[in-house]
């Protein structure tokens, strides 16, 4: 969603859905432009306070997939988390 605000430029739209196995997390924005998930710079990755590049690869870490496609008035990133079983 922050990656949504800051590189956009529009309004965002965001959308959780539950189902039995996993959480859906639907954010859509206005720009057509598809998420580029961007290696990290050596400096990026040693300062701890670096404020861009690390988005997606939280998202590609913690989520069990996500996607990206148009939506008809830009586009929809959507990430699935699985629901642990106890």
């Amino acid at each position: 969603m922050t990656n949504a605000l800051i590189h956009a430029g529009s309004d965002v739209d965001v959308r959780l859905r539950a189902f039995a196995d996993h959480v859906r997390l639907e954010v859509r924005d206005s720009d057509s432009n598809p998420p580029v998930p961007s290696p990290l710079a050596l400096d990026e990755e040693e300062n701890a306070e670096a404020e861009h590049g690390r988005g997606l690869l939280i998202v590609e870490a913690l989520a069990g997939g996500w996607h990206s496609f148009p939506n008809g008035r830009g586009k929809t990133v959507s990430l699935d988390m699985p629901i642990p079983t106890v």
